[in-house]
């Protein structure tokens, strides 16, 4: 079905050998220009940034509930998961996420925003 909305202006030519030539060509001419206008927003869907998943969780800040070692726990969104960290956090810390296995969040120390260098422009 969506592979026919692609080929909207290739149908559009079956106008040309029903009706005469001044008709058919606006009538064509409007299915080009939304078929132009489909393709548009199609393109513009495929490059929005991925917000579902496992890829939407990368770089959203959690809350420590406890940490022991490198494992523990974080609360992200009112929910509750088992996260692994190789930075040093205690109980209390923001972190952000860094990457996603299976059901655990590997997560690191949030950048501290107020010690980096202002950015020129």
């Amino acid at each position: 079905m969506c592979h026919l909305i692609l080929l909207m202006p290739v149908i559009g030519l079956i106008v040309f050998w029903i009706w005469p030539l001044s008709t058919a060509l606006p009538v064509y001419l409007v299915i080009l220009s939304l078929s132009g206008l489909v393709y548009f927003a199609l393109t513009r869907a495929m490059h929005r940034p991925v917000v579902t998943g496992k890829e939407g969780l990368i770089g959203k800040s959690v809350d420590v509930i406890d940490m022991s070692g490198h494992s523990g726990h974080v609360r992200f969104q009112g929910e509750i998961w088992q996260a692994f960290s190789e930075d040093s956090l205690q109980k209390g810390n923001k972190a952000t996420i860094v990457g996603v296995k299976g059901l655990t969040l590997r997560i690191g120390k949030e950048p501290d925003l107020s010690k980096q260098a202002p950015v020129l422009r």
